[in-house]
């Protein structure tokens, strides 16, 4: 905008006496360059605060005092640096709509110099001209006027904005108050996410070796909810990295998932068991049939013979019935010991190896055993599809978000073991991740 203007024009006759449109884009710009430079050297000394404010460096008898000065200061420095900030927008947004009314009335003015050029009648006449009807400059005229009254509205708009963010006294908000209290209780929020966050990595240790109970599977994902709740007050405030957010909703998302895959999973072990169980019966049924079958075909010659006698007959279907009895019978016990037949169970060496738990892993081999005990019943084979695909979601889901916990509690540094070996440029990633809400991102 600056640098480059087309000088104003000093001479606004035949139009008026003088600029209508007055005011100085260019100066105003030069003000905002100003006070761009001033809050950020604010921000940057509220940054400096901050770092004494959590003790970085500073040591001795008046440490603690000079700690707690440095808060309440660093958090005014920050206010007035948003001050600052709102202030030099608005006269930004003020400079760019004066320049914009000042090239619309310099246009309407040599619009109206150019008709004066043509018409030698109007050559110095003045805004006081007596015949409006016959004035050939009275529609330029009324254009500069509109632009003006444009430009006074304007003027008062925004100096009313200004007004308002320099009458507004410096005090804290509900904002501050919060980071405030986060900041005052950071250490313990940190020490309590660490413990939950630890609780539910042992919860999942032991799902490997063992299929928990539906109520310790949830607080599993309510200290999760837990973790993500605290790191993300930490974080909004200023006290933690935005990494464990991201890392929170990692392990968040990948149990959804792996939920729903072992849900599916358990659906498709239960169509199978259903299938195979309908596959023993009919195939005990046929089983039984066959050693039958010489009984029942002996039985329907005798209903057949001419010259069997009511007795012979009575006899020979009793027998039939009874061998299609025992035939039903067999089904039915062979579907009920199918039913019966438990889950084999994997070792906690198996689920470890494949990337699961127990449950995932014995439901997908129940599956596995269904299969090969009833290999030619499509019913079985047909229920079955899907297994593998939903046994690798899991895995994958269960794998991913092991890797990233474990990652992180290897690497990182702990509230809960502050002992522990870390790794200094893990540690320092995160922390470049740390931005309090409201800051320079």
């Amino acid at each position: 905008m600056s640098g480059h203007r087309r000088p104003r024009p000093r001479d606004w006759h035949p139009l008026a006496d003088s600029d209508p449109v007055p005011g100085d884009p260019d100066a105003i710009l030069d003000e905002v360059g100003h006070m761009r430079q001033v809050a950020s050297m604010l921000r940057q000394e509220a940054k400096d605060l901050r770092m004494i404010g959590r003790g970085e460096g500073l040591k001795g008898r008046y440490a603690d005092t000079l700690r707690h000065g440095a808060d309440g200061l660093e958090v005014h420095l920050r206010e007035t640096a948003e001050r600052y900030e709102r202030v030099h927008g608005h006269l930004t947004d003020w400079a760019t709509a004066l320049e914009g009314l000042q090239s619309e009335a310099d246009r309407i003015l040599r619009n109206a110099q150019a008709v004066a050029e043509v018409d030698p009648s109007v050559r110095g006449q003045g805004h006081d001209h007596s015949a409006a009807d016959e004035d050939p400059l009275a529609g330029h005229r009324t254009s500069l006027a509109k632009v003006a009254a444009h430009r006074d509205e304007r003027a008062a708009h925004f100096a009313a904005l200004i007004r308002h963010e320099i009458d507004d006294k410096i005090k804290d908000s509900s904002w501050e108050w919060f980071k405030e209290a986060v900041d005052d209780w950071s250490g313990d929020i940190a020490l309590v996410v660490d413990v939950m966050s630890w609780t539910a990595s042992v919860i999942a240790l032991v799902a490997i070796a063992t299929t928990p109970a539906g109520w310790v599977a949830g607080l599993a994902i309510w200290l999760s909810v837990g973790v993500l709740t605290g790191h993300l007050m930490l974080a909004a405030a200023g006290d933690g990295s935005w990494a464990d957010i991201a890392m929170d909703i990692f392990g968040l998302l990948t149990m959804q998932v792996g939920t729903l895959a072992l849900n599916q999973l358990r659906n498709v072990r239960t169509a199978t068991k259903v299938a195979a169980q309908l596959a023993a019966e009919e195939q005990a049924a046929a089983n039984s049939a066959r050693a039958t079958q010489a009984i029942r075909d002996r039985a329907s010659s005798v209903v057949n013979r001419r010259g069997a006698t009511r007795a012979e007959r009575a006899k020979a279907r009793h027998d039939r019935n009874i061998a299609r009895a025992a035939n039903r019978r067999a089904g039915a016990e062979a579907a009920a010991e199918e039913a019966a037949t438990p889950m084999p169970e994997s070792t906690r060496w198996e689920a470890a190896r494949l990337g699961g738990e127990k449950e995932s892993m014995n439901m997908h081999k129940d599956i596995l055993r269904m299969r090969r005990t009833y290999p030619g019943h499509s019913g079985v084979q047909s229920a079955s599809v899907g297994a593998e695909a939903h046994m690798r979601k899991f895995q994958a889901m269960w794998t991913a978000s092991s890797v990233v916990d474990v990652g992180d509690k290897f690497f990182g540094s702990s509230d809960l073991f502050s002992k522990k070996p870390t790794l200094g440029a893990y540690d320092h990633a995160k922390g470049r991740l740390t931005r309090e809400v409201g800051s320079s991102w």
